[in-house]
């Protein structure tokens, strides 16, 4: 896969290095500059590769224009709370955008197996309910706000493990792999943000965040349908 992208990924990896310099404030305002190309670097090259009628390939091109005005957000979010829950709400409209996606996916053959979706809604029942009653007591007025936020995400999550036998294991891999780092980064964000700073969080935050959305625009330019042998 990645030499049938390597021109991309190349230049995509000098974007991540960029952003990843930013957050060590080598250079001031560096990340008002290349924290943006995350995702418009991704959503060009999908509209570039994909076939854009596709339902599936509009909507995560959405999610993708979506996670840009959150970045926007979140880059002033140290300024006021106020960019902070936009920023929230930039990304639940992308996770919403994400699981629909997924769902069409699995409307696709509802009967294959459902193996690694319950294992997922195992995983992020158990993940989410005791990381929100940990962060709880931290989040004052945001907490009905990042409950949703959690509630989301873990839908989007859970979805990309039901796309298991209905699109190529390429293609399935890649999307449950970037939805699992997306979990990881959004909670790495909480964490540093209501409970507790920690050391190089902005880098692992930004580090697992652009290989999230890496993972999934990857997993939507490879995706083929597998078709229902059942209905041959």
């Amino acid at each position: 896969m990645f030499t049938r992208h390597l021109n991309f990924t190349l230049i995509f990896l000098l974007i991540c290095l960029a952003n990843l310099f930013a957050e060590l404030r080598i250079i001031n305002d560096l990340n008002l500059l290349v924290k943006p190309l995350i995702c418009i670097s991704l959503a060009i090259y999908l509209a570039r590769t994909v076939n854009m009628r596709t339902g599936f390939n509009r909507l995560i091109f959405a999610a993708l224009i979506l996670s840009l005005f959150g970045d926007g957000f979140l880059l002033f979010a140290g300024s006021s709370i106020y960019f902070f829950v936009y920023g929230l709400i930039a990304f639940l409209l992308a996770h919403l955008l994400y699981s629909f996606a997924f769902f069409r996916d699995f409307k696709n053959n509802p009967q294959a197996s459902k193996r690694y979706g319950h294992l997922m809604l195992f995983f992020m029942g158990v993940f989410s309910l005791s990381f929100y009653t940990w962060i709880r007591d931290y989040l004052n007025d945001l907490r009905v706000p990042v409950m949703a936020y959690i509630f989301v995400i873990s839908m989007m999550a859970i979805l990309s493990g039901y796309r298991y036998q209905r699109v190529n294991m390429l293609s399935f891999k890649l999307i449950y792999l970037g939805a699992i780092f997306f979990v990881a980064s959004d909670s790495l964000l909480a964490y540093n943000k209501f409970v507790e700073p920690f050391p190089f969080s902005g880098m692992l935050i930004m580090g697992t965040y652009m290989m999230a959305q890496y993972l999934l625009t990857m997993g939507t330019i490879e995706r083929v349908i597998v078709e229902d042998r059942a209905k041959i």
